[in-house]
């Protein structure tokens, strides 16, 4: 049938009951028994006429009250009618618990129940959920992060029997990487050409297409000598003040001490050249002296026929360290002269092992 003016818009148009409300001629607010998010979702008739949102009346109580610009006299004919849809714009209004059906045949859903978990259905079945504390479950109705020591929320638990997290990329690139778990096995993954690790928006570590990892802050260090160290005496710290390399600069070439960043296990080594050594000491030490350990090599010159021209030592040296431990190379000497010198090609390194 043919009409005048512009087409039929499709909405959904619910009555309020407004029975409850009393019109006196001196009250201006009244409640909706529902909450609504505009005016323009109202079609309010006050004795017959149709009244204009935002003039003749306005929403208050968050949605929950209409509030007129004049007050309804005792007796007052109201009728008001909910829009929602292409009319009214979105809905917005308390389901109460009920559940929000999506399709035609009901299995796909938005329910919002008593427990205020909103739960996100489709074929029927509950896959995404989010807690009233923030969590959120893919897969599982009941996201738990208890299983990690230290209590985490919000958090995300995505459960399934093989569950996979994929990230893609849309550009030219178009590769992928991925994060999972097969059967006690988890997996980090991709077509991508290397995987990096980054701390305090700096990477920190990175592993290639080949399988080389490396490790931008590991522990390491190798020092020389900036010169000849003459006439050592016992308990002298042997000094490498010519740093080669101080890879997160752990190593202080002005007193020739290593300073431990973290607990673990280390490996220090020693090349030295020890010349103008007299035999006639009783022994000598090389000793790496740690604030938790002391480790040395014990060298007795008098089985020898002369002085030797110089004596070389290639030492390494493994010890454990506690954060801020502190480890020096000394020279111990017992009798004899003290005439031997360190020669400048000596060298001290090292590196944590684990």
């Amino acid at each position: 049938m043919a009409y005048i003016g512009q087409s039929i818009k499709n909405g959904t148009f619910s009555v309020l009951d407004t029975s409850g409300n009393t019109y006196n001629g001196s009250n201006t607010a009244f409640n909706l028994g529902t909450q609504v998010g505009s005016p323009a979702q109202l079609l309010v008739s006050h004795d017959g006429v149709i009244q204009k949102p935002g003039t003749d009346y306005t929403l208050s109580s968050g949605g929950a009250a209409i509030t007129f610009s004049t007050a309804p006299a005792s007796g007052a004919a109201i009728f008001i009618v909910e829009i929602s849809g292409a009319i009214g714009g979105p809905m917005n209004r308390d389901l109460n618990g009920e559940e929000l059906i999506l399709d035609v045949d009901g299995d796909s859903s938005i329910h919002a129940d008593t427990d205020d978990q909103i739960d996100f259905k489709t074929g029927g079945t509950d896959r995404v959920v989010i807690a009233s504390d923030g969590d959120v479950g893919i897969g599982t109705a009941s996201p738990d992060g208890s299983s990690f020591s230290a209590s985490s929320s919000p958090i995300l638990d995505v459960s399934g029997t093989r569950p996979l997290i994929i990230l893609s990329e849309t550009d030219s690139n178009t590769k992928k990487a991925w994060l999972g778990m097969s059967s006690d096995s988890f997996f980090v993954g991709g077509t991508n050409t290397s995987t990096q690790f980054y701390t305090d928006n700096t990477k920190r570590m990175e592993l290639d297409s080949n399988g080389i990892l490396t490790i931008s802050g590991q522990p390491a260090f190798l020092a020389k000598g900036s010169g000849t160290q003459s006439n050592l005496t016992d308990g002298t710290t042997l000094l490498f003040a010519s740093e080669k390399f101080d890879k997160n600069g752990d190593y202080n070439a002005s007193n020739s001490t290593f300073t431990a960043p973290v607990a673990g296990i280390y490996i220090f080594t020693t090349i030295l050249r020890i010349e103008d050594f007299n035999n006639d000491a009783t022994y000598i030490q090389i000793s790496l002296e740690g604030s938790n350990d002391t480790q040395q090599i014990i060298y007795s010159g008098n089985n020898q026929s002369g002085d030797p021209t110089y004596l070389p030592f290639t030492i390494s040296y493994i010890a454990e360290c506690d954060a801020s431990d502190t480890v020096t190379l000394q020279w111990k000497q017992s009798g004899g002269s003290t005439s031997s010198d360190l020669h400048s090609d000596s060298s001290f390194s090292g590196h944590l092992l684990s």
